[in-house]
C-alpha cells in the first residue's frame, strides 16, 4: 500500500535540449528522470533538474515545456498538478527543457 506522499510524487521524463550555454551537455546529461511533488510549483522541477545537471550548468534558466499527454508551456510559479493530475506513460518524454534566452 502506498503512501499519501508517495502518491503526491510523480516521475518525469525530461529531455534538455543541448543548445545554447547548453550546447557542450555531455550525451548522458540530456535525459533526465526527476521525481517531484504534484503539489509543487515547475520552478521546482526547474530547480531539481539545474542540481543535477550540475556544475556549470546548474545556473542556467530553463524554459520547460509539457509535451506528453500535451503540449503546453510551463510557467514557473505554475503548480505540477496543472499538467500531470495523473501517471505519465513511462515509455514517454513528459517534459523537454531548453536554456531561457535573455528575451523570454
Amino acid at each position: 500500500m502506498s503512501s499519501g506522499a508517495d502518491n503526491d510524487n510523480i516521475i518525469l521524463h525530461c529531455l534538455i535540449v543541448p543548445c545554447g550555454e547548453l550546447h557542450s551537455l555531455l550525451r548522458d546529461q540530456v535525459v533526465q528522470v526527476v521525481t517531484v511533488g504534484r503539489s509543487q510549483a515547475v520552478s521546482v522541477l526547474e530547480a531539481t533538474i539545474q542540481s543535477r545537471l550540475g556544475a556549470p550548468f546548474n545556473n542556467i534558466r530553463l524554459k520547460i515545456r509539457q509535451v506528453y499527454p500535451r503540449e503546453a508551456p510551463m510557467q514557473p510559479q505554475d503548480l505540477i498538478s496543472i499538467f500531470f493530475n495523473e501517471e505519465p506513460r513511462a515509455d514517454y518524454f513528459h517534459v523537454v527543457a531548453q536554456p531561457l534566452l535573455g528575451s523570454e
